[in-house]
């Protein structure tokens, strides 16, 4: 028996395809940057209640410490206003009025997170007048988001 030899031939994308399957991507990220802003968003809000509810009930771990009441509200304020960066940047560029590149998109993801973060976690451990190791994710995190709005300043379309 003689053995036949398959050639296989190289199958190439067409340009149509290629382009088809970045604008897919493109949408996948812009999906993802808009339902983080979306989670991120309901979570902050959820924890502006809670704070609420500390200063309401009186509650003297929360009353008591006005070092960790103002990183609560901090981490807080930043992280709301933060979330709705994240949905604006998804609304400008769904308009095409910005095309963010992937790497403003993800310091804006990650900056978003980690700058209210540091805030929080600086308050939740703290010493006595100064706050925790981890408040240096705050400043981290802000430079991301400068990096992030700058990028995207740069990407603005003009008509």
């Amino acid at each position: 028996m003689a053995k036949t030899k398959k050639t296989e031939e190289p199958q190439t994308e067409t340009e149509e395809n290629k382009t088809v399957t970045a604008e897919n991507s493109v949408q996948n990220n812009y999906t993802n940057l808009l339902h983080q802003g979306f989670i991120t968003l309901a979570f902050w809000m959820t924890f502006g209640l809670l704070l609420e509810g500390l200063l309401g009930y009186k509650i003297p771990a929360y009353l008591n410490d006005n070092l960790r009441r103002e990183l609560f509200r901090l981490a807080h304020t930043h992280g709301a206003l933060l979330s709705l960066v994240l949905i604006v940047t998804v609304i400008c560029a769904k308009a095409e009025f910005i095309k963010p590149n992937t790497y403003a998109q993800n310091a804006l993801r990650v900056g978003s997170v980690i700058m209210p973060l540091g805030f929080l976690l600086g308050g939740i451990w703290h010493f006595e007048s100064d706050p925790g190791y981890l408040i240096l994710l705050a400043p981290l995190g802000g430079v991301l988001m400068i990096f992030g709005v700058i990028s995207c300043a740069l990407s603005v379309k003009k008509n």
